[in-house]
């Protein structure tokens, strides 16, 4: 099958784009500058989705029989910046556009890889994510409008993401810089009270490439364990040689005090945080997991080895 990938070249994209390659694939990738880190057979096509014609979109997209959506989502706006304004420009209208470009060029599959908040809003509406958080609330908006962006005849998968473990030669784990932050000295940590559900990037790849082939469509979370903050920090701190002595389990509110003055910091440098802090800080506090069984059943995926990822 011809597929091209957008953002095949991120931390997920590269993991994806060899499976696809592994299975057989003819790979395409859709990405802003040229690469040096993926495999000769795979084909590079320049460009952005925020800003390319119709035109020159519609001539990446022929000839292909999938699409998969890896490209990273903005998590700050510019500082000053209408937010809701881009935090649409930025991570749903490129994702729509590119698929009715797709539904346009009778490409009759398409895979997003999206949020693991989406699955808590849908399953615990009272907490109100997309109304407080604008990040929350594009990453729900990116599904949407992807699905009316194209035609019955297209499935639309939207794997629901929680934590990523693992590497990615030339990217930085999302995993490594919370470690960073939570580690006081040389014997403390400061941990979420919570329980937060965690994915390695190897199943993510493996669960894309099965909703391409089985033209999977509707919404997967796709999770490999849930675990304790507690447990998850301490095992990636063991796994750099520094196993914490002290384990503290922040109040939310000071978790709440952490993001502002995070916010503050990015400020700053020009950006806001697409988070609200309160709604952040309780959602860290309490249980954000996931159904492993949804992604076994119906992708066919097993749960991977998250030690290893996480070392």
């Amino acid at each position: 099958m011809k597929v091209l990938v957008a953002g095949g070249t991120g931390f997920i994209g590269q993991h994806v784009v060899r499976e696809l390659l592994a299975r057989g694939h003819d790979v395409t990738v859709l990405v802003r500058t040229r690469p040096t880190n993926l495999p000769a057979a795979v084909t590079v096509r320049l460009g952005d989705l925020t800003d390319l014609s119709e035109e020159r979109l519609d001539t990446i997209v022929a000839g292909h029989k999938g699409i998969i959506v890896a490209s990273a989502a903005a998590v700050a706006a510019p500082r000053g910046a209408d937010i809701a304004a881009f935090f649409h420009d930025a991570n749903v209208a490129p994702v729509a556009r590119l698929l009715a470009a797709g539904c346009r060029a009778q490409t009759d599959r398409a895979v997003i890889l999206g949020s693991f908040y989406a699955t808590l809003q849908r399953e615990q509406p009272t907490l109100r994510l997309a109304e407080r958080s604008p990040y929350i609330a594009s990453r729900i908006e990116q599904a949407e409008r992807a699905r009316a962006a194209v035609d019955a005849k297209t499935s639309v998968a939207v794997l629901e993401l929680p934590y990523v473990a693992g590497t990615t030669p030339g990217r930085q784990s999302p995993l490594e810089p919370m470690v960073r932050s939570m580690s006081v000295g040389s014997a403390d940590m400061l941990v979420y009270p919570g329980t937060t559900a965690v994915v390695t990037v190897t199943q993510t790849a493996r669960a894309a490439v099965a909703a391409l082939e089985r033209r999977a469509n509707g919404n997967y979370p796709v999770v490999t364990a849930n675990l304790p903050w507690a447990e998850l920090f301490t095992r990636l701190a063991t796994a750099t040689g520094r196993p914490p002595k002290r384990i503290w389990k922040l109040h939310p509110r000071a978790i709440e005090l952490l993001l502002r003055w995070e916010g503050i910091r990015q400020r700053r440098q020009g950006f806001t945080i697409g988070f609200h802090p309160a709604q952040w800080s309780d959602l860290h506090a309490t249980a954000m997991v996931l159904d492993p069984d949804i992604a076994r059943i119906e992708l066919g995926v097993e749960p991977d080895d998250l030690g290893e990822a996480l070392r």
